[in-house]
């Protein structure tokens, strides 16, 4: 058993239908049998306890002396609390040794005793010795059964394919004796391939195939059968006598031997919800709390007209944040669920303290999902350990993609199959929402590659401009040049060069002298302050005397750089002469004057400054540089031009993606769907593609209806676009695209198709990113929907069927595909009773071992026949939905309510059962 979830309701226990003791005499068989039988009643228990098993008939031949002692050992692990512990259910029976040769096992309620084995044998008339297999009753094999049956136990015929069996020893008379006895619901089968006997094929019977382990042997016993060797899966709520018998009745929906299933068959979808707790709402947790606890499987809720099984689903709805998926048209019915009710009077069904919660276990880990109207919040949280919750982040409703349709919901999108199309998408095989993110991208990309290009080509219209003011500088700077007045200017700026580095070099060393002459001022030390000492003093006088020598020195020093300073005044006055004399300085003072002249010169000609000439040369420079640049800009734009194109083309590919993911989608759902065939038309929403147009051009208030025309008409760009002319829908569109770019262009051609003026004008005033939004448009495809309530045969379009049958058609798509929760309200609505059972009850049993299903229903057909593993029952009390019992069909409260609510109690079932079989 699963050991993280203890749900309420069905599970499935493992259960061996035939185990000995040592009470049997042939327990323990062999070289070691002596051994063997010293096993005491708690290791006999340890034995199936530490293998996994839940359930164990003692079946000892002939005896229950056993089933005390293993009760009070039971009882004494419990209370030990034993390593090894774990619940066991002990089911007392017996193998009783029929006249004739064969076993019939006989299994009690857990309750039993030894005594009532006894009791048991006693009025069968065995009179052998307790636990001897080989003493057999004096009553035939049907006696022994309908005296097991009347003391309220559950006859089973024992390994009946083997030695001792009933196929194996009875055949004629004796065999049709015992196959006629209604009490028989199940037989053990050792060998589930081997063929059972002409008579038991020609009655139609099918009994129930169990399997136990018929040990004799302690756990592990090489080539011999043992606790936990073989067993058979048992449906049941917790284990008893009711539970075990109506999983029998029920045969393959609740029983799966271990020989054919070896998975363990407590297991369940990713995601499932827990439990849906409601507070402080108008009519639900008023007083006390509302908490409704699901099982993994399929959950019903049952009761009569106005209990508020819808509004646990709508609440469940709003909590999870699934408004959005009701259809428009249905929105005003569904309003009084998500309104605030301040007043008897109000419709809403909150309240301003309503507090919805939703326990949901997903991918191993505990969430809660909260909505509060105290302070109209709805958050996740995780439970970190138990009872220990943290914030989670995350959109609530792509986090629990839980799948919830009323009855009108599904009718709705039947009517409307274009709706259908976000069921689809929503599938994580299509995983829309993914797509849709790197369809944005790519837009986006494409819509940045386009305004980046534009940008570079308004650059280039300055082509001109600049070429023009390059010719105008060229030829000004040719003025200067044919005057000959280029040499001098060149030869002034070379000696006005020479000129500048001259007066720098001059200017280095020019203040050098004084810079001398301060620090001769500065040299001397200053003198000794003589009040501190006494010249009459002979160490006095010696300082005294030393301190005159060193005032002495530095005046001889200062002498010294007074005559550097004399020194280098001497040498800038040569340098000033000898600069006169310089050939080179003579050339700076000549073309002094021919630069003086030319100025003068040019001023007479008023041809400009000679300035100008460096000006022009430096604007020639900037404007070839910037000439270049254009050659590099065409290449950018060359680069665009190809990246706009490569990207249209992988969002024409991404666009087809989506269309063909639905395909696939699709095709491998309804595969094997005799109900409902459904294909994905590309581009193929008619509805919409007029109103998706006017709104990529500016003009969803209408007009140029001519010029745009409408789907299926005889004029305009959509006239053609769904018209069958042998050209692809790709190539229809890429035409139209065409045309609008070509309009916008104000191609001749172009202009020539158009009706009215005033649609060409409106096109060439569209803004560039209008028309780049249009280059990457593309049609929604649409869904074609067919249904056959003829198991596959003549299958027809869903919008020529009946309400019944476009609700069919869609609900078997429903349930078709999914792993996520699914929440159906009343999907039986409008259906007949052949297409609930055949449709909804058939692929319930299929799809709910992979997925969870709550279902709020009136049929009973759904519930017992869909073997419903958590009833749910709601009633009005005090104004207020209570939950009146809830549990398994093996429960007899549930199978009471069931037959109250949905049938008009025990009696008019009878009554009904009566004239409907007396007419067969």
């Amino acid at each position: 058993m699963n050991t993280n979830w203890n749900w309420i309701s069905s599970k499935w226990w493992k259960f061996d239908f035939h185990s000995h003791t040592p009470a049997s005499d042939d327990y323990g068989k062999g070289p070691k049998q002596a051994e063997y039988k010293q096993i005491s009643p708690t290791d006999w228990l340890l034995n199936y306890m530490r293998q996994g098993i839940d359930c164990v008939a003692v079946t000892d031949h002939n005896s229950g002396a056993w089933i005390d002692p293993l009760k009070h050992a039971l009882q004494h692990l419990k209370s030990q609390q034993h390593p090894d512990y774990r619940p066991l259910y002990l089911f007392p029976g017996v193998e009783i040794s029929v006249h004739g040769g064969i076993h019939v096992l006989g299994i009690f309620d857990i309750n039993k005793t030894t005594d009532d084995i006894d009791h048991l044998l006693g009025t069968i008339n065995y009179h052998g010795l307790r636990g001897k297999s080989d003493d057999c009753t004096e009553h035939t094999a049907s006696m022994v059964i309908d005296g097991i049956t009347r003391l309220g136990g559950l006859a089973i015929p024992a390994h009946v394919d083997q030695v001792r069996g009933l196929f194996h020893e009875f055949s004629g008379t004796t065999l049709d004796q015992t196959l006629n006895n209604k009490n028989v619901i199940a037989m053990e089968v050792v060998d589930i391939m081997q063929s059972k006997p002409a008579l038991y094929v020609d009655k139609k019977l099918n009994w129930s195939e169990v399997l136990g382990t018929d040990s004799h042997h302690p756990e592990g016993v090489e080539g011999e059968c043992y606790p936990g060797s073989h067993f058979t899966w048992v449906k049941m709520s917790t284990p008893s006598y009711d539970g075990l018998r109506l999983a029998l009745i029920d045969g393959a929906l609740s029983l799966k031997r271990s020989d054919q299933y070896t998975e363990d068959p407590n297991t369940y979808g990713s995601i499932v919800i827990e439990n849906i707790a409601v507070n402080d709402a108008k009519y639900l947790g008023q007083g006390q709390s509302f908490s409704c606890q699901l099982n993994p499987w399929l959950n019903t809720i049952i009761g009569g007209r106005g209990t508020g099984k819808s509004t646990v689903l709508e609440f469940l709805r709003i909590a999870l944040e699934r408004t959005h998926e009701i259809p428009q048209s249905l929105e005003e019915e569904f309003l009084k669920y998500r309104q605030r009710s301040n007043n008897r009077q109000d419709e809403g069904l909150l309240t301003p303290a309503s507090v919805i919660t939703i326990e949901i276990r997903k991918d191993g880990a505990r969430f809660r999902v909260t909505r509060s109207e105290v302070d109209n919040t709805c958050i996740i949280e995780q439970e970190e350990e138990p009872g220990s919750w943290r914030v989670s982040e995350g959109d609530i409703a792509q986090r629990f993609p839980i799948r919830i349709y009323s009855q009108k919901q599904i009718f709705e999108l039947a009517k409307h199959p274009q709706a259908l199309l976000r069921i689809v998408d929503d599938s994580p095989d299509v995983n829309y929402r993914d797509w849709k993110v790197e369809w944005n991208e790519l837009i986006s990309k494409f819509l940045s590659i386009c305004a980046q290009g534009r940008v570079v080509k308004a650059g280039l219209q300055e082509e001109s401009v600049v070429k023009g003011q390059l010719q105008d500088v060229t030829r000004k700077l040719g003025v200067f040049e044919q005057s000959g007045y280029s040499d001098i200017l060149k030869n002034y700026q070379h000696r006005q060069n020479q000129k500048n580095a001259i007066h720098s070099w001059e200017k280095s060393w020019e203040n050098t002298d004084e810079k001398v002459k301060n620090i001769s001022r500065e040299l001397l030390p200053s003198n000794l302050d003589l009040q501190f000492f006494d010249s009459d003093n002979v160490d006095d006088s010696e300082l005294i005397t030393a301190m005159k020598e060193v005032h002495s020195s530095f005046g001889k020093i200062r002498d010294e750089v007074d005559a550097i300073v004399q020194r280098l005044n001497e040498i800038k006055s040569t340098w000033l002469q000898t600069k006169l004399d310089l050939k080179v300085y003579k050339q700076i003072i000549k073309t002094d004057q021919e630069y003086s002249n030319l100025c003068e010169r040019l001023t007479e000609a008023d041809a400009g400054s000679p300035t100008a000439y460096s000006s022009l040369v430096k604007q020639r420079q900037d404007l070839e540089e910037k000439f270049k640049g254009f050659d590099k800009k065409r290449e950018i734009l060359r680069q665009h031009k190809q990246d706009a194109l490569k990207c249209l083309q992988e969002i024409s590919e991404h666009r087809a993606k989506i269309t063909e993911l639905r395909r696939e989608f699709l095709k491998a759902t309804l595969v094997q769907n005799p109900y409902v065939q459904i294909e994905v038309i590309p581009y193929g929403n008619k509805a919409a593609v007029e109103e998706e147009l006017r709104n990529l051009i500016g003009r969803n208030s209408g007009g140029f209806d001519r010029d745009i025309g409408v789907v299926d008409g005889d004029e305009g760009v959509l006239s053609t676009l769904y018209l069958d002319n042998g050209k692809s829908m790709d190539d229809k569109i890429k035409e139209l695209k065409f045309f609008l770019d070509a309009l916008y262009k104000n191609d001749v051609v172009a202009m020539k198709n158009v009706k009215d003026r005033r649609f060409a004008a409106h096109i060439q005033s569209l803004q560039p990113e209008q028309m780049d939004r249009i280059r990457c448009w593309f049609p929604e495809d649409s869904l074609d929907v067919k249904f056959s309530l003829k198991e596959g045969r003549g299958f027809k379009p869903v919008e020529q069927g009946s309400p019944g049958q476009k609700t069919a058609a869609l609900l078997a798509f429903i349930l078709s595909y999914g792993n996520e929760p699914l929440i159906l309200d009343q999907p039986e609505d409008d259906l007949d009773n052949h297409l609930i059972y055949d449709l909804i009850v058939s692929q319930l049993r299929e799809i709910k071992q992979r997925r969870q299903i709550l279902i709020v229903t009136h049929n009973a057909n759904i519930v017992v026949n869909g073997d419903a593993e958590n009833v749910i029952a709601l009633d009005i009390k005090a104004g207020q939905t209570r939950i009146v019992t809830q549990g398994g069909l093996q429960d007899s409260s549930i199978r009471n309510e069931i037959c109250r609510i949905m049938e008009g109690g025990k009696e008019a079932f009878e009554q009904r059962y009566k004239r409907i079989n007396a007419g067969l």
